[in-house]
């Protein structure tokens, strides 16, 4: 473990030595939204979108949905599905997102795989089939992706989490040139300061941008009712929401906040059988 800040230093500075990309807009659920998208530490279906490794913390098949309206411009809405299943000490996942519409609509498969290697340390990795359609071509393209990622329990109430994104270059080429999706890495940690209360941050490093900070804070009231907010920077954005378990559904209402192009609302569910 000595060795890992420094690998972390070296592989950021290659990211950021690279040429700048199109910019990722598969996003995760609402919870993460309302969270400012800090996931690299958190657990469950939804980290399908984050950091794989967090699947390991399912123990009963799930399936979950979700719906954005980014920016309230319908043109730019997202959908999503995924279905998790655990098997022994090890959870498989199937994934499926959509943003836009024609002319112009991005679709994104995934299939993941967590296992659990010690009591402390959890892997994910993830292989992803980027879809890209665009009129002027009247047909649809496609690139192969990769993700990783790792979580170690240093305590109780600390989780260390890693990700990375297409740590490969990941193109679609196109009649009017190529369509780069980029590659990104993710370290942050979940802290939990009571049962009641948990703050999960992280720096995200895309080649695209400038270094990103996410921040985000979840209250539990009894169980039964949770309160998010989050803050991010470049771009500055501002995100809240609510989430209140029925039984076995769960339902998550999120919006996110651009001081430029407004706000982008959410909701999503997820169901374990």
């Amino acid at each position: 473990m000595k060795l890992l800040p420094t690998i972390l230093l070296v592989v950021l500075w290659m990211l950021s030595a690279l040429e700048p990309e199109a910019q990722e807009v598969f996003l995760c659920g609402s919870r993460y939204q309302a969270l400012a998208d800090a996931s690299v530490g958190l657990s469950g279906c939804w980290s399908v979108f984050g950091n794989q490794a967090g699947l390991i913390g399912i123990k009963q098949p799930e399936i979950a949905g979700s719906f954005q309206n980014r920016f309230l411009v319908d043109e730019l809405s997202t959908r999503s599905g995924l279905l998790a299943i655990p098997v022994h000490s090890s959870v498989f996942a199937v994934s499926l997102y959509q943003f836009g519409k024609i002319p112009f609509r991005q679709e994104k498969f995934g299939f993941a795989y967590s296992q659990r290697i010690s009591p402390s340390l959890n892997f994910g990795m993830q292989f992803n089939y980027y879809q890209l359609f665009l009129s002027e071509d009247n047909r649809s393209a496609g690139a192969t992706g990769l993700e990783l990622g790792v979580q170690y329990h240093l305590s109780d109430r600390l989780v260390f989490g890693f990700h990375i994104l297409n740590p490969y270059q990941t193109r679609i080429k196109v009649m009017s040139g190529s369509y780069n999706y980029p590659s990104r890495i993710d370290i942050g940690a979940l802290y939990h300061l009571s049962e009641c209360l948990r703050i999960s941050s992280e720096i995200e490093k895309d080649v695209s941008r400038h270094l990103s900070i996410k921040t985000g804070i979840e209250y539990v009231i009894l169980e039964m009712f949770y309160i998010r907010a989050g803050i991010s920077s470049n771009p500055h954005q501002l995100s809240a929401g609510i989430g209140f378990p029925v039984k076995k559904l769960t339902i998550d209402m999120a919006t996110t906040y651009n001081q430029y192009l407004g706000n982008s609302p959410s909701v999503s569910f997820q169901y374990q059988f």
